[in-house]
């Protein structure tokens, strides 16, 4: 029973661990314009992080810009097949789940587009495009880190009433001395 004890303790730990928090495969991520004024928006409000461009952001039925988040990090690209000229499009991006704590631009082939482009206020993610100039094939990609969302207090309470019932249990075997009994 001690054994028991102790494994399903180390496996609570373990399922908390920071390690969990690497990863945007499978989140559900939201996509919004920014601002008034621009004619360029996401297609999809909410998409589900998996293989494949998740948002394409444009002016419908023409999409311009693809954003494709994979296990740590999002690649955008110019979909439209020619140049580009944004003048005030900024695009907000969040994880349902996880809220993103640090974003860092690894490289960018856009114009314009530079780290103080990418910020991160309250978790939310703003990507802002206005007055870059976009090659055919302009790319840029970024780092990105989430942090874990703190649990519930009522999920600490289950967790908590959980370890005590089995130390109950366990106190309660120890109790039970095995005596001889006669007919």
């Amino acid at each position: 029973m001690k054994k028991l004890w102790i494994a399903c303790s180390l496996a609570a730990l373990a399922s908390a661990s920071p390690a969990q928090a690497a990863t945007l495969i499978g989140d559900t991520v939201t996509c919004s314009q920014v601002g008034a004024g621009s004619s360029y928006s996401c297609f999809t409000n909410t998409a589900v992080v998996s293989g494949g461009v998740e948002f394409v952001v444009g002016a419908a039925p023409n999409p311009a810009i693809g954003l494709n988040f994979n296990g740590g990090g999002l690649r955008i690209s110019n979909l439209s097949g020619g140049p580009l000229v944004l003048a005030l499009t900024v695009v907000s991006l969040s994880d349902l789940s996880k809220a993103f704590s640090s974003a860092n631009l690894l490289n960018s082939s856009i114009v314009g587009f530079n780290q103080s482009d990418v910020s991160i206020t309250g978790g939310v993610l703003q990507l802002n495009f206005a007055g870059t100039i976009w090659g055919r094939n302009s790319t840029a990609n970024i780092a990105l880190d989430t942090a874990a969302a703190v649990p519930e207090p009522g999920t600490w309470a289950m967790m908590l009433l959980g370890l005590g019932a089995m130390g109950a249990a366990l106190r309660a075997r120890r109790r039970k001395k095995p005596g001889l009994h006669y007919a």
